[in-house]
């Protein structure tokens, strides 16, 4: 146990260093851990159960500028139950929509992802590799777009012409992603997980332009997290997520306390868990999640500190989330005792 606990000290303190900037280009979420399919395709499949569906909704950047939306839907599922050994194999699909900006910049995608996870030959402990690939639209109004040369002398003018020659207002493109995930339960009071993905491997082609392509920089994603039971009513978990794509790096790191409000042993737990994240340079987000048997509902809200928050009045974004995690047949199928998602 203390050389596991060693282990992710020497991780989260190696992660902590390697990230020190703020955003990445690409959209995310807050509550990360709700939304495992966009985090970590090798996520597909590692949990209790055998179905599990996420939804987030992000809305933020309201109190400047016209809000940015982001949306998603994810759903996975194991299949060969009990037939590969302790071992599992997940299917996941993820539907993903993101608005940002007066220009309706929209970028919608669905997508699968593939899982499987090996048993080390130690209780509780699994190694997962994962695949993703998605297909995606990315469009905008270029009626709302204006520009330098549609400047008239004391302002931008939008019924002057502004001389652009954009080739399309929408393209299609595919995305391809891929993953390792690792989960240790030595008891079921305590587990410990981490993982990495890289997302963009072929960097697809984000330009409006013929003949001048703009490929999007490949995404490096690392995590890590724990869960430990103070007692038969209280646990914590501690996580951290660090980003990096192109020039831009994100490191977030913060938890939970997770208060059992129901019997140990009751058929339907139910969790009250108070905490937050802070995101470096750029925000505290104060969070709340409630857990009711198989289903969860997360709220958190991003309080912006970063030199943005004289415009933004300290606002960020309001962020709401929603899990189920059961099982299809009314058993529970997984031998994973994964930490808390």
């Amino acid at each position: 146990m203390k050389s596991i606990i060693t282990h992710l000290s020497i991780i989260f303190a190696s992660l902590f260093f390697f990230m020190s900037s703020l955003e990445a280009q690409d959209p995310h979420f807050s509550q990360f851990y709700i939304s495992p399919l966009t985090l970590n395709p090798a996520l597909t499949g590692m949990k209790n159960g055998d179905v599990r569906v996420a939804v987030n909704y992000r809305r933020q950047w309201s109190s400047i500028s016209a809000p940015f939306q982001t949306m998603s839907l994810a759903a996975d599922y194991n299949l060969l139950g009990g037939k590969i050994g302790d071992n599992l194999l997940g299917v996941g699909l993820v539907i993903f929509n993101d608005k940002a900006g007066t220009a309706g910049l929209r970028r919608t995608k669905i997508g699968a992802t593939l899982g499987y996870s090996q048993n080390l030959g130690i209780e509780g402990a699994y190694l997962s590799i994962g695949f993703g690939a998605d297909l995606f639209q990315q469009k905008l109004d270029p009626e709302k777009l204006l520009f330098e040369n549609q400047f008239d002398g004391e302002n931008l003018n939008g019924l002057i012409g502004s001389g652009e020659d954009l080739s399309r207002n929408a393209l299609w493109n595919y995305d391809m992603s891929v993953g390792l995930a690792w989960a240790y339960s030595p008891d079921s009071h305590t587990s410990f997980y981490a993982g990495g993905s890289l997302g963009h491997m072929n960097r697809p082609n984000m330009s409006f332009y013929d003949g001048e392509p703009d490929p999007l920089d490949m995404k490096y994603t690392l995590y890590g997290g724990a869960e430990f039971r103070l007692s038969g009513y209280v646990s914590v978990i501690p996580r951290a997520v660090m980003l990096k794509q192109g020039a831009h790096k994100e490191f977030n790191f913060g938890g939970y306390v997770k208060l059992n409000l129901s019997e140990p042993r009751s058929e339907t737990p139910i969790h009250l868990s108070i905490g937050g994240m802070y995101r470096l340079k750029d925000a505290v987000i104060p969070m709340l999640r409630m857990d009711y048997g198989p289903v969860a509902v997360g709220v958190s809200y991003d309080l912006n500190v970063s030199t943005l928050s004289a415009a933004s009045n300290t606002r960020g974004g309001m962020e709401i989330s929603l899990v189920y995690k059961g099982n299809s047949g009314g058993k529970d199928i997984s031998p994973i005792p994964c930490p808390t998602f």
